[in-house]
C-alpha cells in the first residue's frame, strides 16, 4: 500500500508540473503522517499575444525608399494595449522600433528578414517574422 500511495504521488507531481505549474504553487504536507498530500495550485495560465494580421507594402523595395510595415497582435488574456513592440531586421533600418507600425529601408540588397516580438505585461513573448526584397538600382 505505501508504495501505490508513493506512485500516486510520484504521478501526482509530474501531472502538475506538465501543466505548467509555477514556483508560486504552494504544497502543503501535514506532519500527520497520514498519508494526504494538500495542493494549492493557481489555475491561472499566461498566453502569449497572437499575431492577428500582417501587411508589408511593397514587399520588394528600391534603393531610398521605405515599405509601410504593419502588424496585429491580441493579448488571450490581458489588454492588448499592454503590449510591447520590438522590431529586428537582418539588415536595414525602421522609423520606429516600439510600434506595431513603422517604415523600413534597405541597407543590402537580397531577401531581407523582418522580425517584431510583442510581449504581454506578464512577459510573455511572441515573434513574427516577415520577408522583404530589397532590389538593385
Amino acid at each position: 500500500m505505501t508504495r501505490v500511495r508513493s506512485l500516486l504521488l510520484s504521478l501526482s507531481f509530474a501531472s502538475l508540473a506538465l501543466l505548467g505549474c509555477g514556483a508560486n504553487d504552494q504544497v502543503q504536507i501535514p506532519s500527520s503522517g497520514d498519508g494526504q498530500v494538500q495542493f494549492k495550485v493557481d489555475p491561472s495560465l499566461n498566453e502569449c499575444p497572437t499575431f492577428t494580421q500582417s501587411l508589408v507594402i511593397p514587399q520588394a523595395i528600391r534603393p531610398r525608399f521605405s515599405a509601410e510595415v504593419v502588424v496585429i497582435a491580441t493579448d488571450p488574456d490581458g489588454p492588448n494595449s499592454a503590449i510591447e513592440y520590438t522590431w529586428t531586421a537582418s539588415s536595414g533600418s525602421f522609423t520606429d522600433l516600439k510600434q506595431p507600425f513603422t517604415r523600413y529601408g534597405c541597407e543590402a540588397r537580397g531577401l531581407q528578414v523582418l522580425k517584431v516580438d510583442a510581449v504581454d505585461s506578464l512577459g510573455c513573448r511572441s515573434r513574427l517574422a516577415l520577408a522583404v526584397t530589397c532590389l538593385d538600382e
